[in-house]
């Protein structure tokens, strides 16, 4: 789903991201980031696939995309 429609259905259910935050005690951007896929919780997930009444599968489609991390830049000396 669409972060748009995950927020629209969340608002429908009668709870805001920062409502689910406030429940949760996570900070309202954790949540952001979870809604719109940038960061990962199963807690959050449930959560909110609880309140809209939906599969986790069906809000957060498996991606077949690699997962990209970043990792520190190796400093070189040179000679």
């Amino acid at each position: 789903m669409h972060p748009e429609q995950i927020k629209a259905a969340m608002r429908m259910a009668g709870k805001t991201p920062a409502m689910a935050a406030d429940d949760l005690k996570v900070a309202g951007s954790t949540v952001s980031q979870v809604i719109s896929g940038r960061a990962k919780s199963a807690r959050i997930q449930a959560y909110i696939a609880k309140i809209i009444k939906q599969p986790i599968d069906k809000i957060w489609p498996p991606s077949d995309r690699p997962v990209l991390r970043r990792t520190k830049a190796i400093k070189r000396k040179t000679i």
